[in-house]
Formats: structure tokens, sequence, C-alpha cells
């Protein structure tokens, strides 16, 4: 193959070209006449042909310049519609869940949008497994949601400066227990609903029952925040969920926080990724935002 010319020089012979004028043209390219004018000769000692007539009002192509101009132009629209069509497919693959997604990720999004407005934005759910899998296999980018216990050394964890506060919650039908400090242990009478194996609100549930020492066997386990929260209104049970994440169903009065005697931990959402993985400049400026760090 011989190819001699590099692409930025023909970039620079075709807008001179379109230009017809070296001083016009080394405005558009950012550049000095002088650059610009250097950069037509070596293409022209290259071809060992002239490419341009220069004249008082600037320049125009001689035949063999027509010839090269009608080639580079083909090419530069090829690479262009190509580079587009690549800005245009950029995906980010995210795994959350479908509540902190809405209450947490959303706002991020939305600042990251105006930054990267053609990057496509992929969200995807599903359980620990799931997860680690997808994010070792480079499906999915990075996770956002809660700390993941006992992880290996391939992945790291990162923390997002955002306390969120668990509690306790019921509908109004079991009067008994609000608007009172209820003991913890009263809880054990109460039909309890938690979320499904494989969640890491799963193991949350049961690691605060052994750790108040309750003896409390889940009557429902049930896929996702919102379903959890639906039930609990309708009066299949209580739970114990997120604050944050069931602000609308307290204000409007549907779910009720239960004042127990117990300070019940604070919990942060961490980024998940597998450990040393090279990220491009869009998917590191949404980690970036996510954990506030400088920008």
């Amino acid at each position: 193959m011989n190819f001699d010319i590099n692409l930025e020089l023909l970039k620079i012979f075709y807008v001179v070209s379109k230009c017809k004028n070296i001083t016009k043209a080394s405005e558009q390219l950012l550049v000095s006449q002088s650059a610009v004018s250097k950069a037509i000769k070596n293409i022209e000692n290259q071809l060992d042909c002239k490419l341009f007539i220069r004249s008082k009002k600037g320049v125009e192509l001689t035949k063999e310049g027509e010839i090269l101009f009608h080639s580079s132009e083909k090419i530069i629209n090829i690479l262009n519609n190509d580079l587009n069509k690549i800005r245009k497919t950029k995906t980010i693959n995210i795994l959350v869940g479908k509540v902190i997604a809405d209450k947490i990720l959303m706002p991020y999004l939305s600042l990251f949008r105006k930054k990267f407005p053609n990057v496509r934005i992929n969200l995807s759910c599903t359980d620990i497994d799931g997860v680690l899998n997808k994010i070792k296999s480079s499906e999915a980018d990075f996770a956002l949601g809660y700390f993941i216990d006992n992880l290996d050394e391939s992945y790291e964890q990162r923390k997002i400066q955002k306390e969120l506060y668990s509690v306790f919650v019921c509908n109004k039908s079991y009067h008994e227990i609000l608007n009172r400090l209820v003991d913890i242990n009263e809880l054990e009478k109460y039909p309890f609903i938690i979320s499904a194996k494989g969640a890491t609100t799963h193991k949350y549930a049961l690691d605060l029952f052994h750790k108040y020492k309750l003896n409390i066997t889940p009557s429902m386990e049930v896929l996702g925040t919102s379903l959890i929260a639906q039930f609990v209104k309708n009066g299949l049970g209580i739970s114990v969920l997120t604050e944050e994440f069931i602000s609308d169903e307290m204000n409007h009065h549907e779910l009720y926080k239960i004042n127990v005697n117990k300070n019940i931990p604070t919990r942060y959402l961490n980024i998940l990724t597998y450990k040393n993985r090279k990220f491009n400049k869009e998917i590191s400026y949404l980690i970036k935002l996510l954990l506030n760090e400088d920008l």
C-alpha cells in the first residue's frame, strides 16, 4: 500500500481547498499561516506536483489538486460520519436498582448529560452474583448499590459520602405501635416483609435481626423496594426500608415510621468496579460526579 500523506496533512490540504485562502484556512485550523504553507509544500514535494496556483486573491486548485481534493473530501466525510456514529453509540452500562436510580442516580445523570449529551446510558438490575459476573466480564462498567461483604481483591468498592437511614415502617392499621417509643423486641409479634435472597438488603435485614437478637422469620420475601413498600402500604406486614427511598409514601401518610428504642446504623451506597480497570473519560467523569471528587 502506497500512502505517504498522513491524515493531518490531508486535512490541512482539504481546508485550504475549501477556503481558497491560506489565511482563512489557518484561522479555521487554529495554526499559523507558515505552518499551513509548510504543510502544503510538504504534500507537493511528496507528490512531486503543484496542487495550488497562488495569486493575490488566494489559491486555486490545479488539475492534480482537483483530483486530490475529491479524494480527500470522500475520505474526510466518511471518517467524520463514522466518528459521529462512534460518538453517538458510546454507552455506559450501569447496574442499579430502580429506586436507587430514581432517588440517587437521576440528578447525577442530569448533570452528566449536560457535558456528554450523546452518550447512551444503559441501566439494568440483577442479583449479587449477576452483578459480580457482569462487572468482571465488562458487560457492565460499574454497579451502584449497598456494600457487598466478602468480595475478593479483584473488585473495588468506593463509598458515596451520603448517609442513608434505615427505618422500620408499617401502615396506619398498626396503630398500637405508632406514636410511641417501641421496644424493638415487640416487632417479633408482627409479620415481616424483606427483600428476596440475592439482594444486599436481604442480608442486611437478617443481620439486623441477628444484631438485636430478634426472633423473626420473614413472612414474605419480595423483589424490590417498591414492591415491599406496596405490600406494607396494604397492611401485609412491616418492614425495614431506607427512609430516603420512601419519603413520598411517608409524606403522603401511606407509610409510617416505627420509633424503636435502638439506633439503627446508617448506610452508604458504593460504586463497585473491577479493580484497576481503565475507563474512558465519560465513565470516569460520571464516577467522579458520584464520588464528589474534583473534576
